[in-house]
């Protein structure tokens, strides 16, 4: 049968539905969804008379719960073989009423499509509900000692903007979504097999991150110096409509010729190494010792756990930190905390970092820095301490991310393990944990089974992070002194 993330996927492109259904990466969610939206609805308006949808229900189940006056959460319903689940329906005053339930806190004009398509299914089986409503995550609820879950959810007629604001109601945006889900779906029954079909690349290619079956769609521009892998371009399509299908063909004008761009064509001439040395040596000037090498892993709740967290916010649960004198010497400090270990976290780092010298760490503003602001925006009585952390911090990814220092091997990307294998014959693909996002994974397995060989996966994993700013750090110092 359908589901609506398969026509999401079809209309985004068919052929990127076509290599879902051959094959189908793993899933890592970012999220810990650590308790049942569903369950918490249920308990909001106080269900008694209740079919909760499980997966690999009949839809004849649902429709017979409906008629029998139940309440409906979560319950699969189809039509022809495409199925939807009724988020939340009840009856009550002579009415039917829908609400459509979101694990979010802000549910955007994008999500108006699917509650459409709902709507449609729904007609389609004879239930046409006489009021429309929504119940989402109140984003600024803070847990207290227990849950409560009238403060936690919050009931609204509007959907919001890519800024979080209020952009109209329900009914004007469904609307906008009509369209015919029969020809739809009919398209799909009837998709050829897409694997020999040429297709024009598009933004969506590349929009927000790149697509996962790029590589297969587009093999003939997977060397390092295509004109694909420019960053932060949207005329990098014109630039292959007119030939340039190569960065060193790039002359400057056919370009939005950022610095990032400017450090990548060079590159691509020079077909190696691109250094803006005087900017490079500036940058490294700041570096005073002992340098710190610091990295965390955390991981996000979906409900806050514990008290003083808010819905979506993170909790630390590890960190690994190398050391380094002015002779090149190295000391190794880690923790891995369990449960709500937001103070005993603080308090190990503060005990174990040196009091001067540099924090180096990988896009610092984004993870680290941010992480320690708010546990000091939380526990007040450590934000001197944590403060003197944070303002010690410097930005390994900046000579990158600024076009400092370009390898044409980077093919785009900067992150740190695509760096390490570069600058080392270190990888993170002989480790038992090898992301970040099965770090956390590993950690939830950890919560329930406290098993020694995850532990000793978690602390390699992290401690690799460290090292591999090490080796980075150390490769930066040798383009400068291979000069002197």
């Amino acid at each position: 049968m359908l589901h609506e993330s398969d026509i999401k996927k079809y209309t985004r492109c068919d052929k990127y539905y076509w290599y879902s259904l051959q094959e189908k990466p793993e899933f890592l969610p970012f999220v810990t969804y650590n308790m049942d939206i569903y369950e918490l609805v249920k308990e909001y308006f106080g269900f008694e008379d209740v079919l909760m949808g499980k997966k690999g229900d009949d839809p004849e189940k649902a429709l017979q719960a409906y008629k029998e006056g139940k309440v409906l959460l979560n319950a699969r319903i189809a039509y022809r073989d495409f199925r939807i689940n009724i988020p939340c329906l009840f009856q009550k005053d002579g009415k039917t009423v829908l609400y459509f339930v979101y694990a979010q806190c802000f549910p955007k004009i994008s999500e108006a499509q699917k509650a459409y398509d709902t709507l449609y299914v729904m007609e389609k089986n004879g239930i046409v509900p006489d009021e429309i409503h929504m119940i989402h995550i109140n984003a600024y609820y803070e847990r207290k000692d227990s849950l409560d879950v009238h403060e936690c959810l919050m009931v609204t007629d509007e959907y919001y903007n890519d800024r979080n604001r209020p952009a109209g109601l329900i009914e004007e945006h469904l609307e906008a979504c009509k369209r015919d889900l029969d020809a739809l779906i009919e398209e799909m029954h009837h998709l050829p097999d897409l694997s020999l079909v040429q297709k024009k690349r598009n933004p969506n290619c590349t929009s927000h991150y790149k697509c996962e079956y790029f590589k297969k769609c587009f093999p003939g521009n997977d060397h390092d110096t295509s004109i694909m892998n420019l960053v932060q371009s949207s005329k990098k399509y014109d630039c292959e409509q007119m030939g340039i299908d190569d960065m060193a063909m790039v002359q400057g004008d056919e370009i939005e010729a950022t610095r990032v761009q400017y450090a990548q064509v060079m590159a691509a001439k020079k077909r190696g190494l691109f250094v803006d040395k005087a900017a490079l040596k500036s940058w490294l000037s700041q570096l005073t010792y002992p340098i710190t090498y610091l990295d965390f892993e955390w991981q996000t709740y979906m409900i806050p756990p514990y008290e003083k967290m808010k819905p979506y916010d993170v909790l630390v649960f590890q960190y690994s930190m190398h050391i380094e004198d002015e002779e090149g010497n190295l000391t190794h400090e880690q923790y891995l905390g369990k449960e709500d270990c937001r103070i005993e976290f603080i308090e190990d780092l503060i005990s174990k970092i040196p009091e001067k010298g540099t924090i180096l760490v990988f896009n610092a503003q984004g993870a680290e820095a941010l992480r320690l602001q708010q546990l000091a925006k939380v526990f007040p009585q450590y934000e001197e301490a944590l403060r003197s952390i944070w303002e010690r911090m410097m930005d390994l990814a900046l000579p990158f991310s600024c076009g400092i220092v370009y390898d044409t091997r980077m093919a785009g990307e900067y992150n740190l393990k695509k760096l390490l294998s570069l600058f080392s014959d270190l990888s993170y693909e002989s480790l038992e944990i090898s992301q970040g996002l099965l770090a956390v994974k590993k950690y939830r397995e950890l919560e329930e089974t406290e098993s020694d060989e995850i532990k000793e996966a978690l602390f390699e994993y992290c401690g690799m992070d460290t090292y591999a700013e090490v080796v980075i750090l150390h490769t930066l110092m040798k383009l400068i002194k291979a000069d002197q």
